[in-house]
């Protein structure tokens, strides 16, 4: 069943956005990026097509939304991590970052496609309006980082979760190769290049704030 009436109050539009975000999940997560459509987000959503596009312009605008709440739910967990009491190890820290990111394989497949699809499409007052609202969130738990290596200047918390991004970006890449290079792979003389991410991950991350801390 479509639903024809507008959401007109700010508490309706919200619900409306949140609805479809919830709806678009699923479909994100299974489908490639070219394959999804937003009429099927609007049916999913029991709404016109129209209406989608007056909360997402495009796909990206939805795919970088979705990216955003997830990053924001995955900062929290990370933040609640952090902030437990104890010694903290360089790879205490590297398994708080593996635990938190690897059960999030949605988040890890939408900030692969941040820099290479999502911000082609999108207006500059959209871009500058999400790097403002991403600069505040790595200032903000930058400085759980910098609590946790000491060695730290204040501000270099938030450049060094931009070093983890990358390092995450490109090992959830290799560790999800498509069909034709997963054959290829598994063939005996190739399998020193299979990237297991989790432990990957643990033993990089280990290696990057270890030398923080020195």
């Amino acid at each position: 069943m479509v639903i024809k009436t507008r959401a007109r109050s700010e508490a309706a539009k919200e619900k409306r956005l949140q609805t479809l975000l919830q709806v678009a999940r699923p479909l994100v997560a299974a489908k490639s990026f070219d394959d999804l459509k937003m009429a099927e987000v609007a049916e999913a959503a029991g709404v016109a097509k129209g209406t989608v596009f007056l909360y997402f312009p495009t796909k990206e605008a939805l795919c970088l939304a979705l990216l955003e709440a997830e990053l924001h739910d995955w900062l929290a967990d990370l933040g609640a991590q952090l902030e437990q009491p104890g010694r903290w190890s360089e790879k205490r820290l590297a398994r708080a970052f593996v635990e938190t990111l690897s059960p999030r394989p949605l988040f890890l497949k939408l900030l692969g496609l941040l820099s290479t699809v999502l911000e082609h499409n999108l207006p500059l007052p959209t871009v500058v309006a999400f790097k403002e609202r991403l600069l505040l969130a790595l200032v903000e738990h930058g400085a759980l980082l910098e609590r946790r290596l000491p060695k730290l200047s204040p501000g270099e918390g938030a450049r060094l979760l931009l070093r983890v991004d990358a390092v995450v970006v490109g090992l959830s890449q290799l560790a999800s190769p498509s069909p034709v290079v997963a054959q290829a792979l598994a063939l005996p003389h190739l399998q020193s290049l299979v990237v297991d991410f989790e432990p990957e991950l643990l033993a990089t991350l280990t290696a990057l704030f270890v030398g923080y801390a020195d």
